[in-house]
């Protein structure tokens, strides 16, 4: 007779522990008690797509910290944050420069490495990349919405595309690069006193087509150690994930 009842119970506490933390990042300052104005694409996430009401609660970020908010659809969209949740911790100081690739491979490398954790992404024209143009804004958003789903603090910077020369021209000399060569070099796991040398890294992702001779002429002028990825040619976002995989467990 109390069956119902008891199923009932069990799957609304069950429902409470499987139900997704809701985030949003934002570009502004957070306050405890402060009125926050949500624009119209995190209404629309919120109340649309989340199923939202006035009185949920939600968590709302920046770059420097986490709220839990209480949201309110009444007069105006705004959430107000009450519960401090966490500050912002630094990550290891991590740049992934990549040739372009189609779009399709370009949107899970910026997914993937940013649910991981890098400081900048940046785009690099190559002699054999892809030509197209990258819309930044598209790219941040997908970089946001992974660190969002994360949970995560960190947004990776998206830097402007910009051509390898370039790049290297302005390179910080303090910042040692993992070159992948898919033509040869050592297993990147064999580099782990390496790091007690340097506190900055990148890592460079070649094209389909592979790097170039004149490609490998300049970065071999910069400080770099050569690896290889294994027997397997990967694609680039994969060679991408591989390697700050096992750069961050190196790093631990």
């Amino acid at each position: 007779m109390h069956f119902p009842i008891i199923f009932l119970y069990i799957l609304f506490n069950f429902t409470l522990k499987i139900m997704p933390k809701i985030r949003i990042y934002l570009e502004k300052e957070i306050m405890k008690d402060e009125k926050i104005l949500l624009d119209s694409n995190h209404t629309h996430y919120l109340k649309n797509v989340m199923r939202k009401e006035s009185g949920d609660f939600i968590y709302a970020f920046n770059d420097l910290v986490e709220w839990k908010c209480k949201i309110n659809f009444v007069q105006n969209d705004f959430i107000v944050p009450f519960e401090f949740i966490r500050h912002k911790k630094k990550i290891e100081d991590i740049w992934i420069c990549f040739s372009l690739i189609k779009k399709s491979g370009i949107k899970n490398l910026i997914q993937k490495v940013s649910e991981i954790g890098v400081v900048n992404i940046i785009p690099m024209i190559t002699e054999h990349s892809e030509k197209l143009s990258l819309a930044n804004e598209k790219l941040k958003k997908i970089s946001i919405e992974a660190t969002e789903q994360c949970d995560s603090l960190n947004v990776p910077k998206i830097s402007e595309t910009q051509s390898l020369e370039n790049l290297l021209d302005k390179w910080e000399k303090d910042r040692l690069i993992f070159f992948c060569d898919e033509t040869g070099g050592e297993n990147i796991l064999n580099f782990k006193s390496k790091l007690n040398d340097y506190k900055k890294f990148a890592i460079f992702i070649g094209p389909i087509g592979g790097w170039s001779q004149n490609d490998k002429k300049n970065i071999i002028k910069e400080n770099i150690v050569k690896i290889n990825l294994g027997q397997n040619i990967l694609k680039a976002d994969t060679a991408a994930i591989y390697t700050l995989s096992c750069l961050k467990a190196l790093m631990q």
